[in-house]
């Protein structure tokens, strides 16, 4: 929007100087030329300017039109102050520009903290991954077994869903028992003390198991047809094959499970990794404000400088006219002249005196990307 804006008002003042043009170019043709021819003509019947003359004071004339004429387009053209507010621009984009690389500066160096963060806890995530991965085996294991013997609890209710209602909540039991398992195991200070413990916990699981079994049995034996003399089979079995299961599930936990100080550490790792992506907008935004304020001033400046460039175009084709002024009165008096003399303030252009231009200077037009990379 600010961009067009500025292409819209640029359009505009190039149609103010155009029409400044065209007035100056009938200035030009309708006044000044013919004035000029007649001054000429005038300084030519008395043989003007005499010979050894060196001063331009016989066309000084033209000189007072054309600083008029000057003075005229400063006037229209109303950009004495772009260089100014130019210059304003730059120092405000740099005002901000400072804050922002202020801001830029804390977010990076809270970014640099962070990564080293991840970089430290990084054994810490990797082995909770690990521990996610074998949760899985320690879910199915403590759990799949006891869900699977929900039947058994069919000896004391009829309904199916029930007991299985049941054998869910015996699984999650057994869960939870076989990770206090492993922290005790964890705790133990020998071996005995690990063989102690491991074998005390599958004394009391299997002591649970075996009445599973047991039941489990019974059920089976209940289902079976008339004609059959029932299953021959141990509720030891069952144990065996639900100990088999528990033991995989508690050692698991025992060699996977982390310590409470990891567990922080892992906390911490995925807080710094919440913060990283924070972080990393917080730094996307400041860079995008300061590529859309450097894009935005250069456009001000690209605008500011065409409005200059344009004004000096128009004093110098003001300039032009001048010296086209002064060739057309060295032209009209030489061939008027009765003496056919040439004086010496016609052998060279360098005697008429500049014209006082306001929009030559280069410095006024010389802002640009360089002046943004001073600081």
């Amino acid at each position: 929007m600010k961009k067009q804006q500025q292409d819209t008002l640029i359009q505009v003042i190039r149609t103010h100087d155009d029409d400044f043009i065209k007035e100056l170019n009938r200035i030009h043709t309708q006044e000044i030329l013919p004035m000029t021819t007649d001054r000429a003509k005038n300084d030519a019947t008395k043989n003007l300017p005499a010979l050894e003359t060196q001063s331009p004071i016989h066309f000084e004339f033209l000189t007072t039109r054309f600083n008029r004429l000057i003075v005229d387009f400063k006037t229209h053209a109303q950009r004495n102050h772009e260089a100014y507010y130019a210059q304003k621009d730059i120092s405000e984009f740099k005002k901000l520009e400072s804050r922002l690389q202020e801001k830029l500066k804390g977010v990076n160096n809270e970014l640099r903290i962070k990564n080293r963060a991840i970089e430290n806890l990084k054994s810490c995530k990797e082995k909770m991954t690990t521990y996610n991965k074998a949760l899985v085996g320690i879910v199915l294991l403590s759990c799949s077994e006891a869900i699977f013997a929900s039947s058994s609890f069919q000896i004391f209710m009829s309904n199916l869903l029930l007991s299985f209602v049941i054998g869910v909540t015996f699984a999650v039991a057994l869960y939870y028992s076989a990770t206090i398992g492993g922290k005790l195991l964890k705790l133990t200070k020998s071996k005995m003390q690990f063989i102690g413990i491991l074998s005390a916990i599958l004394l009391v699981i299997g002591g649970v198991f075996y009445t599973l079994g047991y039941f489990r049995l019974l059920f089976l034996n209940e289902m079976a047809e008339p004609s059959q003399s029932g299953y021959d089979l141990s509720p030891l079995q069952f144990m065996a094959i639900q100990l088999f299961f528990y033991i995989c599930a508690i050692l698991l936990k025992y060699f996977y499970l982390p310590e409470k100080s990891e567990v922080e550490q892992y906390s911490q790792w995925k807080e710094a990794k919440r913060d990283i992506a924070s972080l990393t907008k917080q730094q996307q935004d400041l860079e995008g404000q300061h590529t859309d304020m450097e894009k935005s001033l250069k456009e001000t400046l690209i605008a500011r400088k065409t409005l200059m460039s344009n004004a000096a175009d128009t004093e110098r084709r003001i300039d032009a006219l001048y010296k086209d002024s002064y060739q057309h009165y060295v032209q009209i008096n030489l061939h008027h002249r009765s003496d056919s003399a040439i004086p010496k303030c016609f052998e060279s252009m360098n005697i008429l005196p500049p014209l006082t231009l306001y929009f030559q200077d280069e410095a006024l037009q010389d802002f640009n990307e360089a002046e943004l990379e001073d600081e």
